[in-house]
């Protein structure tokens, strides 16, 4: 069995899913919120995730423009505000965020008041029209 396979087994057993362990629950409810579920059998990883989105999106990180790296999720919500995206996808260490073109929190499945959670990256989601006008 290969390496890959086995990573994919070890993240099926520790799947916070159980309807679904093929399936993360903060993935899967990002991925549903944008349309793109139903286009990929695994979400696992922000990998995952954005191969998912990219069906029917352009999705490119904006890790950089963002200046988000060592920075929290409020932090960069001003900035975000700024770039242009329809959606930033936001992982933090265990899990992923969704949020609309004004920074504002569209998806968390575990929601905080004050968002103090480390970014590790920052995709932004556009429409192809918006990228090819």
């Amino acid at each position: 069995m290969s390496p890959a396979a086995k990573r994919r087994i070890a993240r099926k057993q520790a799947s916070n899913n159980k309807e679904n362990p093929n399936k993360n629950l903060c993935a899967e409810a990002v991925a549903e919120a944008i349309g793109v579920s139903r286009h990929v059998r695994y979400l696992h990883t922000i990998s995952d995730l954005v191969r998912a989105a990219r069906n029917d999106y352009i999705v490119r990180s904006r890790m950089s423009a963002a200046n988000a790296r060592g920075k929290t999720v409020g932090a960069i919500r001003d900035k975000l505000a700024t770039l242009g995206a329809r959606y930033y996808i936001v992982r933090t260490d265990d899990h992923v965020l969704l949020l609309n073109c004004e920074g504002q929190t569209v998806v968390d499945t575990a929601p905080r008041k004050r968002d103090r959670r480390k970014v590790t990256h920052v995709y932004g989601v556009y429409w192809k029209s918006d990228w090819w006008a």
